[in-house]
């Protein structure tokens, strides 16, 4: 295993790109649905964001079933599918070529983003990941990476993205294993031939008193944390599997991978939760950090007031700064919008995210969402 991993580092940083080396700090919009206005005129978006200062643009190319498509249009021939070119799925639109040609008239960057685990037309009773349950095996949160055949599509899907003019590929945040998945057959065998050992749903998640966990729910810390270290170790190495059929097309290509509140301050939970880890994204070849920083979502889902949220959001600033070099390549998410119904925050919270990040001097950083011109009114953003 050790030897596996040095041949993929070693091809990883033989065939590094001068981008990823460089790490420029990015100032950027993430856009998840672009508005109607700009169909058939998608420079006049280019436009303006490059006159305030925005230099890369991070486009969602997927397109899943409960999804609103790009321009707002409504009679796509795709349930699901994707917005560049490929035989690997349905082809709603090549949204991605246009931008990319607008990109590159205006000196800007651009970023694919693209989902992996929770692509719909790969959630397939086929290819769906197992998770263990109390009742036996069940449905988990996504396609399987032990699948061959479903890790090949995502493969197949990664080449046709990187064949284009892009800078870099936005892994979504579903590229992670969730804490009871991993019960599928191909899941199972993979673990049983590499450790020697079986693993049950009593044997991961039937400990109590003095076995169980205090800062994680369920498990047994002599099975349960050696084995969400390996889903971390195959997400890894399926990462890099990625990294290297795209490197083989676009040598140049930066990655950044999405990353969850909880994984910098909290290292046992990400791993347990999430299989995700700073460490080894950082060692396994991630060239930024998507921190996923929502204010108002870790608000409304840990009952925190809305400073002390913001306060969380600086430790894990704070945190990654000491562990990043150079520290651009930390990518710190602003989140303009509620994720609640009322879709509301207010332009104070905005602008005290906004001065706390600038005491970090090359910290990048990405507003969420922007989908015009206008959502970028009273952000970090404007000049």
């Amino acid at each position: 295993m050790f030897i596996r991993i040095l041949i993929i580092t070693t091809l990883l940083f033989t065939a590094g790109s001068s981008f990823a080396d460089t790490y420029p700090e990015l100032n950027g919009v993430q856009v998840f649905v672009l508005d109607s206005k700009y169909n058939g005129n998608i420079d006049t978006l280019f436009d303006g964001l490059k006159e305030h200062g925005v230099d890369t643009v991070f486009l969602r190319v997927f397109h899943n079933s409960v999804d609103r498509y790009h321009y707002l249009e409504k009679n796509s021939e795709c349930r699901a599918g994707v917005y560049f070119n490929t035989d690997e799925a349905c082809v709603v639109r090549d949204v991605l070529g246009e931008a990319v040609d607008s990109a590159r008239k205006h000196d800007m960057k651009i970023f694919a983003w693209m989902a992996t685990r929770t692509l719909s037309f790969l959630k397939t009773p086929e290819f769906m990941e197992k998770a263990y349950d109390t009742s036996g095996m069940k449905n988990g949160y996504g396609m399987s990476i032990f699948h061959p055949e479903a890790a090949e599509k995502v493969r197949g899907l990664f080449r046709d993205l990187a064949d284009y003019d892009i800078d870099g590929i936005l892994f979504q945040d579903d590229f992670i294993l969730r804490y009871r998945e991993g019960a599928s057959d191909y899941a199972r065998m993979a673990y049983e031939m590499e450790t020697g050992h079986t693993l049950t749903q009593d044997k991961l998640f039937g400990c109590t008193g003095g076995h169980s966990l205090t800062k994680v729910p369920g498990g047994c810390p002599d099975v349960f944390l050696p084995w969400v270290q390996w889903k971390n170790e195959k997400m890894m190495e399926f990462y890099q599997s990625l990294k290297i059929e795209s490197l083989k097309i676009n040598p140049d290509l930066a990655f950044a991978g999405n990353v969850y509140y909880e994984t910098p301050l909290e290292a046992e939970k990400g791993m347990s939760w999430y299989a995700q880890s700073i460490d080894s994204m950082l060692s396994f070849g991630f060239d930024y950090l998507a921190v996923m920083g929502y204010h108002d979502q870790i608000a409304g889902e840990l009952d925190l007031h809305r400073d002390d949220a913001l306060k969380m959001v600086e430790n894990i600033a704070d945190n990654l700064a000491q562990r990043v070099a150079p520290t651009s390549r930390i990518l710190m998410k602003v989140q303009r919008v509620s994720f609640a119904k009322n879709g509301h925050i207010d332009k104070e919270q905005i602008e005290n995210i906004c001065d706390m990040l600038d005491k970090y001097a090359f910290i990048s950083r990405v507003v969420v969402p922007v989908n015009k011109l206008e959502d970028i009114s009273g952000t970090c953003l404007v000049n």
